[in-house]
Order: structure tokens, then sequence, then C-alpha cells
């Protein structure tokens, strides 16, 4: 049945890239790529990797809180083996493969993994979708935004907020309330007989808070400079870093939206009906997304050996 869903999914997907690349010069996508300027490419890659080493060593600063004591290299291995799980599963949902990769790597228990990535991943979720309303305000002042554009974001919001929020009242609240909620959650039930321990982590790292706000801070740069490298990659000048830094959060959410694998097809979309904003055509706003695809990937397959590893040895 999972495999039909991920099928079902992954058709949804290559519909949705079909229907946009029919509305498109093809040949002028190819020719936009063939000119991409290596050195800004080359760039927004470091800019990606940067943002995950910052991620990195933010599970790694949990884990210490909470009494483990993991080498930076293996916890860095087992973020991005979730990266890359994450990049071809709906929602993203393969990241949470990562408490169980660290726990082949370093002997932690998948439940107190679990704490110092759940409770973060909510957090940064609430933080993006604020990102994204704030992006929403900027483009209604920069141009008139078409009706579908709003809802689209709207519809990611909401369900990135909704998510943010129960992911945090799962960790951080009542344990009878957060024990009945979870075991009516597919992958999630699976927790319940843990909870006690799930719960004392999740609130050893409660007082993290401004160390988490402050990485996210950080690392949000990064992403925007990533964007904003590969813009300069296929000559979009228009788009200032500013502008990029709000888009980012805007965009990126239709990656959470379960309906594909990481958002494949959904995010090329907005992508495009954004970029047409800023007077961008479809050809280069797609040609932008193929790009972000592919640094996103380049960078995530350092993790595939620590995936094909685990999975022989020990089986995800």
């Amino acid at each position: 049945m999972k495999k039909l869903h991920l099928l079902i999914q992954i058709v949804i997907g290559i519909i949705i890239i079909g229907f946009i690349l029919n509305k498109l010069d093809i040949n002028q996508l190819v020719l936009v790529l063939k000119k991409t300027d290596m050195t800004y490419f080359i760039l927004a890659c470091l800019s990606y990797l940067f943002l995950n080493l910052l991620l990195s060593l933010r599970l790694s600063y949990l884990l210490k809180k909470i009494g483990h004591k993991i080498r930076l290299k293996n916890v860095f291995l087992s973020h991005m083996a979730g990266m890359v799980i994450g990049d071809i599963t709906p929602g993203r949902s393969g990241y949470f493969l990562t408490p169980t990769i660290l726990k082949k790597k370093g002997g932690i228990p998948i439940t107190e993994g679990m704490a110092c990535i759940f409770a973060p991943q909510g957090i940064e979720f609430i933080l993006k979708v604020g990102g994204a309303i704030a992006a929403i305000i900027y483009l209604s002042l920069y141009s008139n935004i078409e009706e579908k554009t709003i809802i689209y974001a709207g519809i990611g919001s909401a369900i990135l907020l909704i998510v943010g929020i129960l992911m945090l009242v799962i960790s951080w609240n009542n344990e009878r309330m957060t024990s009945k909620f979870l075991g009516k959650i597919p992958f999630l039930n699976k927790f319940t007989e843990n909870l006690s321990s799930f719960k004392d982590r999740s609130i050893l790292i409660k007082d993290s808070l401004n160390i988490i706000l402050l990485i996210y801070s950080i690392g949000w740069i990064f992403a925007a400079l990533q964007w904003y490298f590969l813009g300069k990659a296929i000559g979009i000048n228009n788009i200032s870093f500013f502008a990029f830094f709000l888009l980012h959060p805007l965009i990126t959410i239709l990656m959470f939206v379960p309906l594909t694998p990481a958002g494949f097809g959904l995010m090329e979309w907005v992508i495009i009906l954004v970029f047409s904003l800023f007077g961008i055509s479809p050809a280069l706003g797609m040609a932008f997304s193929v790009l972000v695809r592919v640094s996103i990937l380049g960078v995530d397959l350092i993790g595939l050996k620590t995936v094909i590893t685990a999975s022989r040895k020990y089986g995800l």
C-alpha cells in the first residue's frame, strides 16, 4: 500500500512537470541551462553545504544537551542521510529516519534522537510560515499578486503552521493527551511506548530555544545565498538578495506538502508563478527550479553511502 501511495504521488509530480513543460519553450530552457555560470553554481552548492553543517551542529549540540557524545562527523553523515531520503519522500518525511541512522552510527536511542529533531523541526516550520507571510506582504507591495498564487501559498502555510504547532504540542505538552494523539498517527504511533523518555529529553532541550532560533536565522541566510547564487548563475539580476531571503521560505513550503515527493512539480510551478511577478520568463523560472533541485540533491548525496550501508547492515 505504501509503495502504491508513493507511486501515485510520483505520477502526480510527473503530470505537473509535464504540464509545465508543455507550456514552455523547451529549446529556450535547454539554452538557459547550457549557459549556467558554474562558478555561481558551485557557490550555491557551498552555501547549501554550510546550511547543512549548521543543522548538523544544532543536532550535535542538542544531543550533548541530553547527555550523548557522538562525533560531529557521524552526526553530519546521519543528517545528510536523512536529507537524501527526504529528497524522495512526500513532505520530506524521510528525514525523520535520521534518529534510526543515528542509532546505527552512535548507539543513540531512537526516541532520544527524535527528541532532538522533532521540536526544533516544529519551530522551524512555524518560522518558515512567518517568513512566507512576510514574503507575501513584500510581493503585494512589489506588484499585483494573482489570487491563485496567494491561495497556493496560503494552503502550504496553513498546513505547515498546523504541523509545526502540533509538533511542539507533542514535544512539550501533557503526556496523556500526547499519547492519545500520537496513537492515531501512522509511523509516530510506535513512539507511544517510549513517550516518557521522548518527553523527558524534549523538555531538556526546551531551554535551548535561543540557540535553535540563532542557528535557524544564520541558516536562513545561507539558504538565501544558495538561491541568490543560483539566480546569478543563469542571469537573474532583477531579484535582490533580500527578495530571495523572503521568497525562500514562501516557496520551499511546497516541499513539505505531502502531495508529491518533496513537493516535486508543486515547487516548480510556484517558482514560475512568483518569478513572473518580477518579469522573469517561465523558461528562466523553470531553469532556476531545475538548478535548485540539482544543487540540493548533489550535496545531499553525501549521505547516500550512509543510507546504503545502514540499509544493508541493519535495514531502515
